[in-house]
């Protein structure tokens, strides 16, 4: 059985939107848990966590781009579907460029000494709000990305599996 152009660019797309997902999914709910958890220290762990986030965010950017290269090209996306892909590319691009130098600048003025610091220290407040509205952006945008997957992207590559 061969398979038609359309079906090959609808696989494509799918597996795009799929790869958002699991590149929100992974890294923000399997691994940054797991290296809190057993990495030892703080410091280590949101290390770790923030190289492995900037890798995904990037790598999602240039999938958002692919799935609306295919999109427009191919005139298979509702407006919903568009603003739901745009709405993933703007929270991944702000949490990456807007949010997360300003984590940053807070993780290099604490330091190594996170742990050390009191609950009610200014640093760490302005670090927890900063990092909480990271989470909620970042959890909203999953939420997006799985919309697009459940939705399919593309309607025209229903009945390429058809033996």
């Amino acid at each position: 059985m061969a398979l038609s152009g359309a079906c090959l660019r609808a696989g494509s797309l799918r597996l795009c939107l799929a790869l958002i997902l699991a590149l929100l999914v992974v890294p923000g709910f399997v691994v940054a848990p797991i290296l809190f958890a057993k990495a030892g220290s703080i410091y280590l762990a949101g290390m770790l966590a923030g190289d492995i986030f900037h890798v995904a965010n990037r790598t999602i950017v240039i999938l958002v781009l692919a799935v609306a290269t295919f999109w427009w090209r191919q005139g298979g996306a509702g407006r919903s579907s568009w603003l739901l892909l745009g709405l993933v590319l703007l929270l991944v691009v702000v949490n990456e460029w807007g949010i997360t130098p300003v984590i940053e600048a807070l993780k290099a003025q604490i330091g190594h000494g996170f742990d050390t610091l009191a609950k009610g220290d200014p640093l760490r407040v302005r670090f927890g709000t900063w990092h909480g509205i990271s989470a909620v952006l970042h959890l909203i945008t999953t939420l997006a990305a799985a919309w697009l997957v459940a939705a399919g992207g593309d309607r025209r590559g229903e009945g390429c599996a058809k033996s």
